[in-house]
C-alpha cells in the first residue's frame, strides 16, 4: 500500500510542479520523458532555456535529506542530451538541469526550485548533494 500511496503523492507533486512552472511563464514540452538511460520528470522551455527538471515530492521538508544523488544528476544530464538529439529545434537553447522539491502543505504545496544542479554548482564540500 505504501508504494501505491508514494506513487500517487509523487504524481500529484509532479502535476503541482507543472502548474507552478506554467504560472511562471514556462511552456511544458514533455513529462516523464525517457531516453539516454535516464528520465526527465518535466522538460520546460522559456526564453531560450530548456529546463530539464527532476521533481522530488516529499511528505515533509528535511534540509538534511539529500534530494538528488550524483547518479541521478548524471542520468538527468544524459536524458537531456538525448532529448535535444531527438528534438533538434532546441539545440540552440541553453540546457539547464533544475531540481524542484514539492512538499504538501494543507490544501496546497510548498515548491522550491534549485536552478542548474550540475555537479560543479550543486555539490557540498564533501562531494555529496545537499
Amino acid at each position: 500500500m505504501d508504494d501505491y500511496r508514494d506513487h500517487v503523492l509523487g504524481r500529484a507533486g509532479e502535476r503541482a510542479a507543472e502548474r507552478w512552472l506554467i504560472r511562471r511563464g514556462w511552456r511544458i514540452l514533455a513529462t516523464r520523458w525517457r531516453g539516454g538511460g535516464g528520465e526527465i520528470d518535466i522538460a520546460a522551455e522559456r526564453r531560450g532555456i530548456l529546463a530539464t527538471c527532476e521533481v522530488k515530492t516529499r511528505t515533509r521538508y528535511d534540509p538534511h535529506s539529500p534530494p538528488i544523488s550524483t547518479g541521478q544528476r548524471d542520468r538527468l544530464a544524459r536524458a537531456a542530451l538525448a532529448y535535444v538529439a531527438r528534438h533538434p529545434e532546441f539545440a540552440g537553447h541553453a540546457i539547464r538541469p533544475d531540481l524542484i522539491v514539492v512538499v504538501p502543505r494543507g490544501a496546497g504545496w510548498d515548491i522550491t526550485r534549485t536552478e542548474d544542479i550540475t555537479p560543479e554548482r550543486y555539490s557540498s564540500s564533501d562531494g555529496s548533494s545537499p
